[in-house]
């Protein structure tokens, strides 16, 4: 579904993103993990094309190498960042409306996303600025949900959050891959990303130290002691 050949990121004289190659197909969630520097946000930024990079990028057939951030998410891919990026001043019905604005049915995507995220609709009068840190992660990731994504990339969805709205979210994230949205998630919290992912990626400066299915990433004793902390 989505193919991404060659990314390279570099800030100035500073390589982020080293030439590494890695796919997603309908359906699947795939994680992206690696410590703080590993250049997870990078390829995210990469792939979207907010920060220059190269690459070959072929969706469903289709060469994006060359396109621009708002074709891509026109075209199916979208991106809900780490830091939430929320609208404070705006409404939750307003800041879920902004994402429809490229793409989606918006009556449609209303219902799935309060259907997902309850306490959204409980609050969708409510300025975003006055939610909770988890209830602006729900928001982030409906608004996103709004353009009704092909492929959806999360950034750092858990960060901050108390352990049973993270257990949300990523409950969410399952249901979404059932009805066929191909999720690309980067996550510094591997053990949690890894029990819902079906392959995943382990960045180190840069470049792909590991690759493989997640079940077996799980039970390597090297993975589980370099990153899963078991």
């Amino acid at each position: 579904m989505l193919k991404v050949e060659n990314l390279k990121v570099n800030y100035g004289h500073v390589s982020a993103v080293k030439d590494i190659s890695f796919k997603i197909d309908k359906g699947e969630i795939v994680s992206i993990l690696g410590a703080n520097g590993a250049g997870k946000t990078s390829t995210l930024f990469g792939t979207m094309g907010i920060v220059k990079s190269t690459s070959k990028i072929n969706f469903q057939g289709e060469d994006l190498s060359k396109a621009s951030t708002e074709e891509k998410v026109k075209k199916g891919l979208v991106l809900a960042p780490e830091d939430r990026r929320v609208f404070p001043q705006l409404s939750v019905e307003e800041n879920l409306k902004l994402g429809s604005f490229a793409r989606g049915n918006e009556k449609e995507n209303f219902e799935k996303v309060y259907d997902l995220f309850p306490v959204l609709k409980e609050r969708k009068r409510q300025q975003a600025g006055s939610l909770s840190g988890g209830e602006q992660q729900m928001l982030a990731v409906g608004r996103a949900l709004m353009s009704s994504p092909e492929i959806l990339m999360l950034d750092e969805p858990s960060l901050g959050l108390a352990p049973l709205i993270t257990d949300e979210i990523f409950d969410v994230l399952v249901q979404l891959k059932e009805t066929g949205v191909g999720i690309l998630l980067v996550e510094q919290n591997a053990l949690r990303s890894l029990k819902i992912s079906d392959r995943a990626y382990i960045l180190e400066i840069g470049r792909i130290a590991i690759q493989g299915d997640a079940k077996d990433l799980l039970n390597d004793e090297s993975v589980k002691k370099a990153y899963l902390g078991i």
